[in-house]
């Protein structure tokens, strides 16, 4: 039965497809950070088993790479936050001049208006962080 009515299917496969690729992506991605943790902390273990001293490279390398630490060392850079509010309005704009041009006088032109907005408020959040930074 699916396979009778796969054409009927197909267009919404695409879609769902696109959106699965960064999905993987990010779960790809944690998961290989969160092996390469298991492996640093497994030769740690295996070192202080050993009774040898461990490099402070390694533990340094543990260190440097936690959420924690990137976040405390990105907060201090207000206009990091810059660069994804003026991304999510271009991405905006060229949704709704492609969605207008590919149907015109529908509704789909709209789907664009969230990342814009998107945009406009992490812009806006831009604007009272550099005005509340002291010089």
């Amino acid at each position: 039965m699916f396979f009778e009515n796969f054409q009927a299917w197909l267009p919404l496969m695409i879609p769902i497809l696109a959106l699965l690729i960064p999905i993987v992506a990010i779960v790809s991605h944690y998961l290989g950070k969160a092996h390469s943790d298991r492996q640093r902390h497994e030769t740690i273990r295996e070192i202080a088993r050993a009774g040898q001293p461990i490099p402070p490279e390694l533990l340094a390398e543990a260190a440097q790479d936690s959420d924690w630490h990137r976040a405390r060392r990105d907060a201090a850079n207000p206009n990091k936050i810059l660069v994804p509010a003026l991304i999510n309005i271009a991405v905006g704009l060229g949704l709704m001049g492609m969605f207008s041009l590919m149907m015109p006088g529908a509704w789909l032109w709209s789907i664009g208006l969230l990342p814009l907005f998107i945009g406009c408020a992490l812009g806006v959040y831009w604007a009272f962080e550099r005005k509340q930074q002291p010089q």
